[in-house]
């Protein structure tokens, strides 16, 4: 099973929907956040630069070897890092983000994987289960 975080409201398709990371930073970015959301978020961010291996995405679409459909799924016993997206979460929902939880057992074609996470060429159809 993956899991991945999207923002948007539960009546939109959920493959179109994008990351809750890039949200986050757009809210810090303008100023949106509490200096201490700001802080946690910042936290956050060196934790996963530390210890989650990043996919490399702008090489990958640069060359054409991936699409722009290409998005990272966490593995379902991926526990911290999962456990800090929930706290990217918590942060978004404070400021009225609607932000829905993704599943799926077969996220797409997959591009790159590490330990904790797959990057897949997903299909903007197909077999997600939207929780919340």
């Amino acid at each position: 099973m993956y899991v991945r975080f999207v923002v948007g409201a539960d009546a939109e398709n959920a493959a179109w929907l994008t990351g809750i990371i890039t949200e986050a930073r757009l809210l810090r970015d303008a100023g949106e956040l509490y200096d201490y959301e700001s802080e946690r978020l910042e936290e956050i961010y060196e934790w996963f630069n530390e210890h989650l291996p990043c996919p490399p995405f702008e090489q990958k679409l640069r060359s054409g070897a991936w699409t722009r459909d290409a998005v990272a799924w966490f593995r379902a016993e991926a526990g911290e890092p999962i456990q800090r997206m929930w706290d990217i979460v918590a942060i978004l929902r404070e400021h009225g983000v609607p932000v829905r939880l993704v599943t799926t057992e077969r996220p797409g074609r997959v591009v790159y994987e590490d330990e904790y996470q797959v990057v897949a060429e997903t299909p903007r159809w197909g077999h997600l289960i939207v929780g919340r």
